[in-house]
């Protein structure tokens, strides 16, 4: 697990972090896997973003949403507002284990770990992908 981790991850890889997915629904442990796989970094500086118009649609409740999007070529993973979720309540996942979130100088982000997440389809034009 470690080898397979991103390095800045891999003091998440214990022997107890093992047994604790074994006791975890295959589901769960594929959401951890998957995290340990990304070092999340909400901003890298001297990176171009995007804004661009996008169709986001609930995976569980299929509630559809037209809002403007930061695309930012820096970023290593998608986010959401935690504000737009509660406003329109929309469900998510709590999370086994948080996810620690990096700013670009390498200090912890002032919001916290991530706790949650949740799953859409977005379409920009014709290009449609699960996020």
């Amino acid at each position: 697990m470690k080898v397979w981790s991103h390095q800045s991850r891999r003091a998440e890889c214990s022997r107890e972090r093992v047994q604790e997915l074994n006791e975890m629904t295959d589901d769960k442990v594929l959401v951890v896997l998957k995290s340990l796989e990304n070092h999340s970094i909400i901003r890298k500086l001297g990176y171009k973003q995007l804004n661009v118009k996008v169709r986001v649609t609930t995976q569980d409740t299929m509630k559809l949403f037209y809002k403007k999007a930061l695309i930012d070529l820096g970023c290593s993973s998608s986010c959401i507002s935690k504000r737009f979720v509660q406003e329109n309540q929309i469900n998510t996942h709590k999370l086994p284990f948080p996810i620690t979130c990096y700013n670009a100088d390498g200090s912890t982000n002032q919001s916290g770990s991530i706790t949650e997440y949740m799953e859409m389809i977005m379409s920009i034009g014709y290009h449609i992908e699960q996020i």
